[in-house]
C-alpha cells in the first residue's frame, strides 16, 4: 500500500465528496487523516478514485479508518 502525498494536485483529483459515506467536510482522507466527523458507512468510492489507482491503495472507508500506508 502507497503513501498518498497531501498536495493540492491530489486534493483536485480527490472524489472523496461524491461519496455516499462523506461527512460532509474535508476529503482526501487517504493523506490527511479520518474524519473527526462519526462516519455512516453508506458505500465506498475510495476503489474508484484516480489517488487510489496511482498510489497502489487496498482498503477503503479511509473518511474512518485514516490515513493509508
Amino acid at each position: 500500500m502507497g503513501k498518498v502525498p497531501d498536495t493540492s494536485g491530489n486534493m483536485a483529483r480527490c472524489i472523496c465528496g461524491g461519496c455516499p459515506s462523506y461527512p460532509a467536510e474535508g476529503g482526501l482522507f487517504c493523506a490527511k487523516g479520518k474524519s473527526a466527523k462519526d462516519i455512516a458507512k453508506r458505500g465506498c468510492l475510495c476503489g474508484d478514485c484516480p489517488n487510489y489507482k496511482d498510489f497502489g491503495l487496498a482498503d477503503s472507508y479511509y473518511c474512518a479508518a485514516g490515513v493509508a500506508g
